[in-house]
């Protein structure tokens, strides 16, 4: 009779074990889930963290200075000779030849719509 009891008793403690972890089985997967997207973001902070120390480290080159001395200053070291080149953006180029088609567009509107009144046939 003893061994029943314990027998029961166990089958019992086991059930609610088991329920135990099935019920916590999503919150790990969740959890396991989010400690891999924060190792990704960490992953990417520490490249970018290194990236930023190469550029901190470029801005504080004399290349880097006089570069911008002759970009935003317009200076030059002696005996050197600027050239400046222009171009035309292909935005602009296609904003010249939309304003000159609706121009010709137009014009060749109210030549038809002369025609149109004006000839007697």
């Amino acid at each position: 009779m003893n061994s029943r009891w314990l027998t029961i008793g166990l089958t019992i403690l086991l059930v609610f074990i088991f329920g135990l972890v099935i019920k916590g089985l999503p919150e790990k997967v969740e959890i396991s889930r989010q400690l891999g997207d924060l190792k990704a973001k960490i992953e990417a902070l520490k490249k970018e963290e290194l990236r930023q120390a190469g550029l901190s480290e470029y801005f504080k080159t004399q290349g880097y200075l006089e570069k911008q001395a002759r970009i935003r200053l317009n200076l030059k070291k002696e005996g050197e000779e600027v050239v400046f080149v222009y171009r035309k953006d292909a935005d602009e180029n296609a904003d010249v030849n939309a304003d000159k088609n609706a121009k010709e567009s137009l014009l060749s509107k109210i030549k038809e719509w002369f025609r149109i009144f004006w000839s007697r046939e």
